[in-house]
């Protein structure tokens, strides 16, 4: 069956199409993008239920644009948010997930997501040159685990809302992908949490969550916590988390004796 002929659609239609056709082909940070679909879901909502109106949809159509337009120009550096607006994103999505997975989220947020990221690969020299000498062998595990389309840009120590983190970032295209480690509260537990682990293999007890596009796999051992947190599917992640445990919790066992 022949599909339906473009002018013999409504235009108000036609419009919503185009502009969550254009959503869908603009890569805009993660808080534009969700933003945007759900104005567009909510609207188009309002015109199934029969309440649509041509002064309501002109103007928010225009909105719509502007913020596509502002998430391009974001992307292309031509357009910073606010630390404010940063916060407040930022805390939309630890909100998302347990208390003991809040540090290795708002960390990768801070640091990778809002932080600067090289358009070049620098020298693995340079990019390990703030790393802490006792974490060497997790850059090797992490090296060697990574997947083969990222790359690492940094590896460094850094502080976020007063706490130390062991940081190994990287990057393909436009995805990011951290492991982080920092040393447990007291207070800090999955099984505190009354989180179950997802998985339980070879001795390792893993710990997943999502928070919008952001996918967490975490392993906790008597002094640390461990995460890695990307935009890479949830299986994908996992297996990724799996991959690198073993070598990850021998190093922490390590330190902790």
């Amino acid at each position: 069956m022949s599909s339906e002929p473009m002018d013999s659609i409504p235009r108000d239609e036609q419009l919503a199409a185009r502009l969550r056709q254009a959503v869908r082909s603009q890569q805009v940070p993660p808080e534009l993008q969700v933003k945007i679909r759900q104005r567009l879901d909510a609207e188009q909502q309002r015109q199934e239920q029969g309440v649509w109106r041509a002064a309501v949809w002109v103007p928010a159509a225009a909105a719509l644009i502007l913020c596509i337009s502002a998430g391009v120009a974001y992307q292309q550096g031509h357009l910073r948010l606010t630390a404010g607006q940063r916060e407040s994103f930022m805390n939309s999505m630890l909100v998302k997930v347990s208390t003991t997975m809040r540090p290795g989220l708002d960390d990768h947020l801070h640091c990778s997501v809002y932080g600067r990221v090289p358009d070049t690969i620098p020298p693995l020299a340079q990019a390990v040159k703030d790393l802490p000498p006792q974490f060497a062998e997790v850059l090797t595990v992490v090296q060697q685990q990574a997947p083969q389309s990222f790359q690492l840009y940094s590896a460094h120590l850094c502080t976020r809302r007063g706490r130390k983190f062991v940081h190994f970032q990287l990057k393909s295209e436009s995805k990011l992908l951290s492991v982080i480690i920092t040393r447990r509260n007291v207070e800090e537990s999955f099984v505190r949490d009354q989180i179950l682990p997802e998985l339980q293999e070879h001795g390792v007890a893993l710990y997943e969550a999502r928070a919008a596009r952001f996918q967490m796999a975490a392993i906790e051992t008597r002094d640390y916590l461990a995460y890695v947190v990307s935009d890479l599917g949830g299986a994908e992640n996992r297996k990724l988390m799996l991959a690198m445990a073993p070598g990850i919790q021998s190093v922490l066992r390590k330190l902790e004796s």
